[in-house]
């Protein structure tokens, strides 16, 4: 089995997803030599960069903060640009939501750790749960919004898809071991079971559809990783 670390298929996903639709002027034009002085385009570029960047760190403090959908005119208010240079900045405001998911990745790429691959089982599930209740709950917000908008934004789907790869990943690595001796032909489906069971639509689950604190629902959650293993 392939090793990849956690961090590395977040690293894989951000680059496989690829950049995000910035200003035209993204590309700051050459200047006449290394120390040549920066001309009124150079200024402009910055800038427009700048208000840029301000416009999709404002979209992703609004949806953490808890804003589900949030408008133009409310990111350009938290941002501190008119509305008018929201829209100028980008083709649209789905090339800003996309922004904003790929910005939030590059956030929480500190939480992808790697975890052991030996070891006794009960602490490898119990440090595999502590990192999902760390990464789901802190991604939470923008993730639930990134699911609403996956349906009609490839860029955000492709992105959740390439974000499921890290988490499966992370699994294949931590139970590598018990993986290995199941049954070639069960291998898959014990695999499938155990990235179901420490899944981000399972944590969601058991914290919205059951409304159980994150205590209980790690406890939930490490009941479901063990049987998975162990089945």
């Amino acid at each position: 089995m392939q090793s990849l670390t956690s961090r590395d298929a977040a690293s894989e996903a951000r680059e496989e997803i690829g950049p995000v639709t910035e200003p035209a002027a993204a590309e700051a034009p050459r200047s006449a030599g290394p120390a040549g002085p920066a001309g009124p385009e150079d200024g402009r570029t910055r800038r427009r960069l700048n208000s840029y960047e301000r416009a999709v760190d404002a979209f992703l403090d609004l949806v953490e903060s808890g804003n589900d959908a949030p408008t133009a005119q409310q990111i350009a208010e938290r941002s501190g640009i008119s509305v008018r240079t929201v829209f100028r900045l980008t083709e649209d405001i789905e090339s800003l939501h996309a922004a904003g998911i790929l910005r939030q990745m590059e956030r929480t790429a500190h939480l992808y750790v790697a975890l052991p691959k030996s070891g006794p089982l009960a602490t490898r599930m119990r440090m595999l749960v502590k990192n999902r209740v760390d990464v789901f709950e802190t991604i939470a917000p923008v993730r639930r919004f990134a699911d609403r908008m996956a349906a009609t934004s490839a860029r955000i789907a492709e992105g959740l898809e390439l974000h499921h790869l890290v988490l499966r990943t992370q699994v294949a690595e931590v139970f590598e071991r018990e993986l290995k001796e199941k049954p070639r032909h069960r291998r898959a489906t014990a695999l499938d079971a155990i990235d179901v069971a420490a899944s981000w639509e399972n944590w969601e689950l058991l914290r919205q559809g059951k409304g159980l604190s994150v205590t209980s629902a790690a406890r939930v959650m490490e009941v479901l990783i063990a049987g998975a293993v162990r089945g």
